[in-house]
Order: C-alpha cells, then structure tokens, then sequence
C-alpha cells in the first residue's frame, strides 16, 4: 500500500479519511495546513499527498505547486467543498486528480490507486489500465 499524506484544516474531515485510508490498510501522516505538510512530507517517502484547498496559512494551490517541485514529487489529489472552479485550479498547478467534497471512499481509493499506477509508470509512459 502507500505511505499518504493528508492535509486539511478540519480534524473532522481529516479523520474520515484517515479511517478510509488506514482500512485500506495505507499508512497515512496528517498534517493541518500547508506548512505542516512540507514539513510532514519530508523525509517520510510519501508517495501521495491528499490536500484541501481551503485552509489557512499555505493555501492548497500554493501547496500544490510547492510540492510538484520536489523531488520525488508525489501523487497530489485535491479536494475542496468550494466547486469545479478551484478543482480546476488545482489541476492547472499540478494535481494530479480533483475530488469534490463530501468524497466517498471508493473515489478516494479509486484516485490514489490511479495516481500510484500513473507514477510507477513515470513521466512519458502510459500506466497500465
């Protein structure tokens, strides 16, 4: 499985994907904000970072393209309760995949499974279906 990281401002949501995450058995980091996640992300070999857009301090998009320059760069999948407006956003500066909020679990794992095949296969190749 994968080593994940979260990233929201909301221990409640926080929580709900912990528990999601760790029934899948992934090993899941959490962190409350942007400059937590840098910090969380360094040195743990997370491979996928699951981030809230709105939050304090290091807004998601910052945080999304802080990361997507850091080597490795992990799978970034962006969440937000906000619309497709920021979803696109996030896509833009380099998620990876977007999900609207409230997330079920099966698009949860759905997406991490799909970021995981996209970076073992690496950048130019295709990911097996």
């Amino acid at each position: 499985m994968a080593r994940v990281l979260i990233v929201d401002d909301e221990e409640a949501d926080r929580v709900v994907l912990r528990t999601i995450l760790e029934r899948s058995r992934h090993e899941v980091f959490e962190a409350r904000d942007g400059d937590e996640a840098i910090e969380a992300y360094q040195g743990k070999g997370i491979e996928v970072v699951v981030t809230d857009l709105q939050m304090r301090n290091v807004h998601g998009l910052e945080l999304i393209s802080i990361l997507r320059d850091f080597s490795p760069r992990p799978g970034i999948i962006a969440i937000s309760g906000t619309g497709e407006v920021q979803l696109d956003m996030a896509q833009a500066v380099g998620a990876a995949k977007t999900l609207s909020k409230p997330v079920m679990p099966d698009q949860l794992l759905s997406a991490i499974d799909e970021v995981l095949r996209d970076r073992e296969a690496g950048p130019g190749n295709v990911a097996p279906a």
